[in-house]
């Protein structure tokens, strides 16, 4: 497809554009022969006055001889300068805003006739939202069992328990105070350096199931050997597949006591609380997270049915854009973590990553061409109560976080974070919304 626009006949550049695909544009040049000579006469004239060969003095070699030994150089600063010019050219009379910088294909300039060529750049694709009213969502009920609420309060229990010092050997439960000394292992971390004073509570989440066998049964001033095999998925090379032998020294063996559930927990908790009223702030607390859900899997069933009925292509350098920010916040997660990065988890990050950078990409496009649509806007006075909604949750000094939010990138986040729950909001105001039990699966069959 062309997209000619009318240009002046005596014009020594022009320029069609053709789109062989939605997110593509294909600028096609030709440059007129007299511009390409007038361009190379100025650059041999400049060039003669300043160049000096030996017998002659500056400026006064004669031009055939500079042409000789310059003038394959000064073709080609033309040649480049012209193509320069030609893309500013194509960008203003075609209103081009291009995702990438120009390829130059297909160039052709012989002894006689115009220079000509093609320069291809990919843009953001056209977007003409369709199929965005009527879309069908469920919406899940919010109900909070007393067994949830019991949870937390176990959580909470577990998290003001005491450990006191036994003599017995160590029981499920038990913490226990030991050194550690690792194999020496080339790669891994801390290999072959002692580990001092580290605390075990034996069964607990997140433990190697090596030591929570291992240590049970084991007394105070013990010695013992653990093997402890780590997965081939384990994100250190060094460890993958590997079985990593600590020589284990028990120091210490501690029983846990937990507190009791009353009144006098509960205002250790959250000062001045019974336990009923604690418990009645965790039932508030959990019916709002479950609501925050709800609304997220909403939105989650609406942005998959703008995909779904809005079909287009994009351009590979917004989605290799989109994965490659994601691998640099993997990058800042790990280094936060002392993981190390590893290019075999970058390459399966772009791979299982391309799916998700997709949809999330087409989804941005439908919502921004719906917001332009349908004229949805915020306003300062939305953006200055948000602000205040936020500080209030946080507790922070409203001016103060006021300045911070203007001083930088945070209002630009702010206001689209508000511009697309305005358009999700006015998505979910002609959905047809169906409510249904607390435990349905509202994905199920999208995972099938």
């Amino acid at each position: 497809m062309s997209e000619t626009q009318q240009q002046p006949k005596n014009n020594p550049i022009t320029t069609t554009v053709e789109s062989p695909e939605s997110w593509q544009r294909v600028v096609k040049v030709e440059v007129k022969r007299d511009l390409f000579d007038k361009e190379y006469a100025q650059r041999l004239k400049k060039a003669a006055k300043s160049y000096q060969k030996p017998g002659f003095r500056k400026g006064r070699t004669p031009k055939a001889t500079v042409e000789k030994e310059l003038g394959e150089s000064l073709r080609m600063e033309t040649t480049e300068e012209l193509i320069r010019q030609a893309w500013m050219f194509g960008l203003m009379e075609n209103r081009l805003n291009p995702l990438t910088d120009p390829a130059l294909e297909n160039f052709k300039f012989e002894e006689e006739g115009p220079m000509t060529f093609d320069l291809m750049v990919e843009v953001r694709p056209e977007v003409t939202a369709e199929n965005y009213e009527g879309v069908a969502v469920k919406k899940r009920e919010v109900k909070v069992e007393d067994k949830d609420v019991q949870e937390v309060l176990e959580r909470l229990q577990e998290s003001r328990a005491t450990f006191e010092k036994v003599d017995r050997p160590a029981e499920k439960d038990d913490q226990i105070l030991l050194d550690l000394m690792p194999e020496t292992l080339e790669g891994a971390p801390e290999s072959g350096q002692l580990i001092e004073d580290q605390k075990i509570v034996i069964g607990g989440e997140g433990n190697m199931e090596a030591f929570n066998e291992g240590l049970l049964g084991m007394s105070a001033g013990e010695e013992k050997e653990i093997s402890v095999p780590y997965p081939d998925d384990h994100p250190n090379e060094a460890l993958k597949g590997k079985k990593v032998a600590f020589q284990c020294t028990i120091k210490e063996v501690a029983v846990k006591t937990l507190p009791e559930l009353n009144d006098e927990l509960a205002g250790q908790i959250t000062e001045g609380k019974t336990l009923e009223e604690l418990q009645e702030e965790i039932r508030n607390d959990l019916a709002t997270e479950g609501e925050k859900r709800v609304d997220q899997e909403m939105d989650q069933q609406i942005l998959a049915a703008l995909v779904a009925g809005n079909s287009f292509d994009l351009p590979p350098s917004m989605i290799s854009s989109y994965i490659e920010s994601g691998i640099e916040e993997m990058h800042r997660r790990n280094l936060q973590t002392g993981r190390p990065n590893t290019d075999e988890e970058d390459n399966e990050y772009r791979e299982i990553g391309k799916p998700h950078a997709v949809k999330a990409l087409q989804g941005m496009l439908i919502l921004e061409n719906i917001r332009t649509k349908e004229e949805i806007k915020i306003t300062d006075e939305d953006v200055d109560e948000r602000i205040e909604q936020i500080a209030g949750e946080n507790g922070f000094d409203v001016d103060r976080y006021r300045e911070f939010v203007n001083s930088g990138d945070e209002k630009q986040r702010l206001e689209y974070d508000l511009q697309e729950r305005r358009t999700y909001d006015f998505l979910l105001s002609r959905a047809e919304i169906e409510t249904v039990p607390a435990d349905t699966d509202i994905f199920a069959e999208e995972e099938k």
